[in-house]
């Protein structure tokens, strides 16, 4: 099992924006199809961040679910929108829990 901290960066000033349509659309899209979204956040300190955290069993689920997600019909929009909120700016860190992690 793992995780995955991904944070969307919003073009400047549309932080809400991006925050709104994550919460809203991308993240119920996701869990639609079997993603585990375990948290989704905005920064504090960052109006123009967005964090979410997503878990997986392994590298097949992650597969598994990303397909269904790409799949899914509504997908090419969520992109779009996407891609004009934050210009397609966005990066994931892999986390996988220490042995006597709580989230094991």
């Amino acid at each position: 099992m793992f995780y995955e901290i991904r944070t969307e960066r919003a073009r400047a000033g549309r932080g809400t924006e991006l925050a709104r349509y994550m919460d809203e659309t991308v993240v119920p899209l996701h869990q639609e199809r079997g993603m585990r979204v375990v948290g989704a956040f905005t920064v504090a300190d960052d109006e123009d961040a967005f964090v979410w955290i997503r878990r997986f069993e392994d590298a097949a689920d992650r597969e598994r679910v990303l397909a269904a997600v790409h799949g899914d019909p509504r997908c090419a929009a969520v992109v779009d929108t996407l891609s004009a909120l934050s210009g397609g700016t966005a990066s994931t860190v892999r986390l996988e829990p220490a042995p006597r992690s709580g989230l094991r």
